[in-house]
C-alpha cells in the first residue's frame, strides 16, 4: 500500500514494528510521549520531531545506519554539531569538546533544567551524556560521575530500579546510559543488577550490530562488581566473555574487545596454573551438571594472546586508545544530508535552471531563500523538488521506499546472501521483496534491478561488458552518467554511488572513464576525509574510498593513497569497526612494499 505522506508512511510503519514485536503502546512510549501522543503518531494524525522519532525507532530495534535522513538546515546544523562533539569527544579532545558542546548548550538549552517537553528531555539526555564522558576524562569522581548519569537516565526511564526492567522497552542508548550510572555505585555496582540487564538483553528487539553494542559492555562491567569469585562463577564469566566475542566476530565490531580478551586471558593464566597440562579442560557446558570438559586451554590462551597482541600493536601504531573509553557510536547518525545543499548541488549538476525547477511547485524568491540556508519551507514543496531532481520524495528512507518492515529486514539478509556470494538463496528472496514493494516509484526499481543485475553476474549469466552496459542503464534511471563524469559539486545518493562503483569493477582500469570515475570520486570525499565527519560517512563511503584508494596505489600515488588508508584506519579503530580494517592494513603494507620491489 502506498500512503499519501510520509507522515502516514512512518505511522505505518512503527505500528506494524511494534505489533510484529508483541508491545504495547505504553511500553513503547514510557519516558518519551504519552500512549496518545504515540497512538497519533501511528495513525498518522501528527508528526514527530527527528529526536523522538529516533528514539522511537530505536527502541524498536531499528537503528540509523541503514537510513538516508534530509533535513532543513536549522535541524541539519543541531546534527552536524552533535556529531563534531562526538568526533572530538572519540579522539580524546576533551576541551576541544567540552567548548563546542558549551556552544551546542548556548544555541540549544540542553543543560538548562531537566526539561519537560520530549525534545527538552532527549536534548538534556544527550547533554548529559556527552558531558559524563567528557569529565571521565578530566578525572571527575565516582560520586560525580553517578549523579550525572542517574539524572540522564531519569529523563527517559523514570523508576529505574522500583519495578522489574523486564517488560520495559529501551533503546540501546538508554540501556548504555543505565549500565554507566551503574559502574559508579560503590563497588563497581551490583550484581544483580547487570544480571537482570543481561537478561533483558537476550529479548530486546536488538540485531547482531545492536546486540554487539551493548552486551559486551555488560560482560565487562559485571566482571568488574564482582569481588570474590569461585571456580563457577570463573567459569560462568568465562563463558559469557567467550559470547561476547563470538558476537562481536559475527558483527564484525571491536566494542571492549581488548578488555574480553584481557579478562579471558586472566582466567586462562589462573584455570593453568604453573603446568600447561592442568588446562586440558572445556569451556563447553555438560548439560546440566554445568561441568567443563575436554577444552586445550593452552591452545585457547595462545590464540586469546595472539588478538590481543595484534590489537594493541595496531592501536600503538596509529596512536589510539586500546581500551574501549568512550560509547560515542551509540549517537553516531549516518547519511545525514541538508535539504537546501542537496537541492541547490543537485539543480546544477543536472544543468536545470531555477527557473525551470520550481515552475509549477514554487515561486523563484522560495526556491532561492531554500536553496542558500536562508528559510525552510513546506514538506510538499521539498518532496516535489526532489522528485523534479529524480530523488525519492521520502525524507527519511533506505534503499527501499516501503512501509514493511518485513521487506527491509529482508533487503538486509539479501545484502548478506549476497557478500556470501549464496546466489540461489538471494535469488528467492530477491522474488519476495519484489512481492512486497512497488517497482513504481523509481528509486525501488533501481535498487532492486542493481541487486538482480549483480546476482547474474555472481552466476557467470552475462559478461563484464554486459555487466557494465546494464549497470550504467540502472544508474541512469535517477542520473546520467555523464554528468558525474563532469567536474563540480556532486550529491549523489548511496545507491547511485553503488552503481557506478559496480560499474568501475570491471571496467579497463587503463581507461580514461575509469581514471576520471576515481577522480570525481575522490573530489566528492576528500572534505569529508579532511574534516570532522567522516564517522557520519554510510557504509559507502568505505566501499568506495577504499577501492579509490586502492587504485591510487596501483597508479603509483603512493602519498595520496596512504593519506587516505590512515584516516579510514584511524576512523575504524576509533569506531571499533573491523569489517575493512584487514584490507586497509594490507594496502598499508602493499604501499610501503612497493617502492622497495624497485630498489
Amino acid at each position: 500500500m502506498i500512503y499519501r505522506t510520509e507522515r502516514e508512511a512512518f505511522g505505518a510503519y512503527i505500528s506494524d514494528l511494534r505489533d510484529g514485536r508483541g508491545y504495547a503502546l505504553e511500553q513503547v512510549c514510557e519516558g518519551l510521549c504519552t500512549a496518545q501522543r504515540l497512538f497519533q503518531l501511528e495513525t498518522g494524525k501528527q508528526s514527530a520531531g527527528k529526536l523522538l522519532q529516533d528514539a522511537i525507532l530505536e527502541r524498536l530495534g531499528v537503528g540509523a545506519e541503514d537510513y538516508e535522513h534530509y533535513l532543513h538546515y536549522e535541524e541539519y546544523g543541531k546534527w552536524e554539531m552533535r556529531q563534531r562533539i562526538l568526533h572530538r569527544i572519540s579522539c580524546g579532545k576533551a576541551a576541544w569538546a567540552k567548548e563546542l558542546l558549551e556552544e551546542y548548550c548556548r544555541l540549544y538549552g540542553g543543560n538548562r533544567g531537566s526539561g519537560k517537553a520530549v525534545g527538552d528531555r532527549l536534548e538534556r539526555q544527550f547533554y548529559l551524556g556527552m558531558w559524563a564522558q567528557i569529565r571521565r576524562m578530566e578525572g571527575a569522581g565516582e560520586a560525580e560521575m553517578r549523579a550525572i548519569l542517574e539524572e540522564a537516565v531519569q529523563l527517559t526511564v523514570p523508576g529505574l530500579w522500583e519495578k522489574p526492567l523486564r517488560g520495559r522497552v529501551l533503546s540501546l542508548k538508554e540501556w548504555n546510559l543505565i549500565l554507566e550510572a551503574e559502574r559508579y555505585k560503590e563497588g563497581g555496582g551490583e550484581e544483580i543488577h547487570y544480571r537482570e540487564i543481561m537478561a533483558c538483553l537476550e529479548t530486546a528487539a536488538l540485531d547482531s550490530v545492536g546486540v554487539a553494542k551493548i552486551y559486551p559492555k555488560a560482560v565487562c562491567f559485571l566482571r568488574g562488581c564482582i569481588a570474590e569469585k569461585d571456580e563457577a562463577v570463573e567459569a560462568e564469566l568465562f563463558a559469557c566473555c567467550n559470547r561476547a566475542v563470538e558476537i562481536l566476530r559475527n558483527a564484525s565490531r571491536m566494542y571492549y574487545l581488548w578488555e574480553l580478551l584481557e579478562l579471558r586471558e586472566q582466567y586462562l593464566k589462573h584455570r593453568m596454573g604453573d603446568s600447561p597440562e592442568a588446562g586440558l579442560v572445556s569451556c563447553d557446558r555438560d548439560g546440566e551438571n554445568n561441568r567443563f570438559v575436554n577444552a586445550d586451554f593452552p591452545g585457547i590462551y595462545t590464540e586469546n594472546a595472539g588478538w590481543k597482541k595484534a590489537l594493541e600493536d595496531v592501536y600503538a601504531d596509529y596512536g589510539i586508545q586500546k581500551e574501549t573509553f568512550h560509547y560515542c557510536y551509540l549517537y553516531l547518525e549516518k547519511g545525514v544530508s541538508c535539504i537546501s545543499d542537496v537541492i541547490r548541488i543537485r539543480r546544477r549538476m543536472l544543468g536545470i535552471k531555477a527557473e525551470e525547477l520550481c515552475e509549477g511547485i514554487c515561486d523563484i524568491k522560495t526556491l532561492r531563500r531554500l536553496e542558500n540556508r536562508k528559510r525552510a519551507t513546506q514538506r510538499a514543496i521539498v518532496e516535489q523538488l526532489f522528485e523534479r531532481l529524480r530523488l525519492p520524495g521520502e525524507m527519511t528512507r533506505t534503499e527501499l521506499v516501503t512501509d514493511s518492515p518485513e521487506a527491509r529486514q529482508m533487503m538486509e539478509l539479501l545484502r548478506h546472501y549476497g557478500n556470501e556470494r549464496e546466489t540461489e538463496k538471494a535469488g528467492v528472496l530477491l522474488a519476495g521483496i519484489k512481492r512486497l514493494v512497488t517497482t513504481e516509484i523509481r528509486c525501488n526499481q533501481q535498487a532492486l534491478m542493481r541487486k538482480e543485475i549483480n546476482l547474474r553476474k555472481g552466476r557467470g549469466e552475462i559478461t563484464g561488458e554486459e555487466y557494465c552496459r546494464q549497470m550504467r542503464a540502472v544508474l541512469e534511471l535517477t542520473l546520467p552518467f555523464d554528468v558525474f563524469l563532469q567536474e563540480g559539486e556532486k550529491y549523489l545518493t548511496h545507491e547511485e554511488q553503488a552503481c557506478i562503483q559496480n560499474m568501475m569493477q570491471v571496467m579497463d582500469r587503463d581507461s580514461r572513464e575509469f581514471k576520471i570515475c576515481v577522480e570525481r570520486f575522490e573530489e566528492m570525499y576528500r572534505p569529508v576525509a579532511e574534516g570532522e565527519l567522516l564517522g557520519t560517512m554510510s557504509g559507502i563511503y568505505g566501499l568506495i574510498m577504499g577501492y579509490v584508494e586502492s587504485e591510487l596505489g596501483n597508479q603509483g600515488k603512493l602519498d595520496k593513497a596512504d593519506w587516505y588508508n590512515e584516516v579510514m584506519v584511524r576512523e575504524e579503530l576509533r569506531s571499533r569497526r573491523l569489517a575493512s580494517l584487514a584490507t586497509r592494513l594490507y594496502d598499508r603494507w602493499w604501499n610501503y612494499a612497493e617502492p622497495m620491489s624497485f630498489t
